[in-house]
């Protein structure tokens, strides 16, 4: 993948701080924190499936704040980032059943693509790409069954475009948005990234502005789910916008854990999320999956595993959720799991 679209896409989370590195038990298929819950493997490691790169620099996590998989509405097919040898450096977007077998199909083929999504009526799948030739990234939208043209939303837009999602209408694709910002040092150039949420009209292309964040996540009433960091702890939050009125509402904060990446239950009651364990040493923080209700009560963590835990779906009933997880294999190979929540 193009390394400065990796550096631009991550949003920072700083947790605690540790040089140590230890070794995984990444085989583990479940811990005991975990107990009750049954996990169901959905893909296996002959898929190499991209997840979200998760960096500990000095002891602060990085990761891209934006889902790299979902599921369709109707429950019967997941979208993923992946590659077909070990030496690809470029993921492309594949689609497959949730009903078992291991039959994919690739949709996008020589672009630098992340952050898929389906449509409200699965027909047609958004996305991030780098196109050949290009530093940097546009929202892009490709037909989920057939056909291999490409349409460009943002192209004619500065910076970095990701992480997109549909409007519960399908006609409108809200996105974050990545500006390079240079200060200087001396002589020496500082480059920082700011990070908004925007919406594409797909009808007229018509882009609008709403808040300062990154990963969002439409809620029905015209509402988003998004991430916010809090420049005092340097930890991402949860946040809800209103559209309509420009009210912001805290959803979920944290002064040692940070947290990103909501996505609204089917009843528009919970929210899932991912956050950061901090484990008996430093260098045992990780990113798990957390819920919290729509009000900020209720909170609680679901998975414990040592390994990364990251980009959750609900399942259209809402009473199971799918997740891109480490576990279950000794190279710590992403794939996508499912649990029920109900014990």
């Amino acid at each position: 993948m193009n390394k400065k679209f990796v550096l631009s896409i991550f949003i920072v989370a700083i947790f605690a701080a540790s040089c140590a590195t230890l070794k995984i038990d990444y085989s583990q298929i479940s811990v005991p924190q975990e107990g009750g819950y049954q996990f169901r493997q959905i893909t296996y490691e002959d898929q190499m499936i991209w997840g979200p790169k998760v960096i500990n620099n000095a002891g602060k996590l990085q990761w891209f704040t934006g889902s790299m998989f979902d599921v369709s509405d109707d429950g019967n097919l997941i979208v993923y980032v992946g590659v077909t040898s070990a030496d690809q450096t470029v993921g492309n977007i594949y689609v497959r059943s949730t009903g078992g077998g291991r039959s994919s199909v690739q949709r996008t083929f020589g672009l630098s693509a992340t952050g898929p999504g389906f449509s409200p009526d699965g027909k047609s799948i958004c996305f991030s790409g780098i196109f050949p030739g290009q530093e940097k990234s546009n929202i892009c939208m490709i037909n989920t069954n057939e056909g291999s043209a490409i349409q460009h939303l943002t192209e004619s837009q500065p910076g970095m475009a990701t992480a997109p999602v549909f409007s519960g209408d399908g006609q409108r694709i809200f996105y974050t948005r990545g500006l390079p910002v240079t200060t200087y040092s001396g002589t020496t150039p500082i480059t920082t990234w700011t990070y908004s949420i925007w919406s594409m009209d797909k009808n007229t292309s018509i882009a609008t502005q709403y808040v300062e964040g990154s990963s969002p996540e439409y809620v029905p009433g015209e509402k988003l789910l998004f991430t916010k960091s809090n420049s005092t702890t340097s930890q991402g939050e949860i946040w809800m916008l209103d559209l309509k009125s420009g009210q912001e509402t805290l959803i979920q904060r944290d002064n040692v854990r940070g947290f990103s990446t909501p996505k609204i239950s089917p009843d528009g009651k919970r929210i899932l999320c991912v956050g950061s364990s901090k484990g008996a040493r430093p260098s045992d923080s990780n990113l798990d999956i957390f819920v919290v209700n729509i009000d900020g009560t209720g909170f609680q963590q679901i998975t414990f595993h040592p390994g990364n835990d990251n980009s959750p779906c609900w399942a259209p009933d809402g009473k199971s959720i799918y997740f891109l997880s480490q576990r279950g294999n000794e190279k710590g190979s992403y794939n996508v799991w499912s649990i029920d929540l109900i014990k």
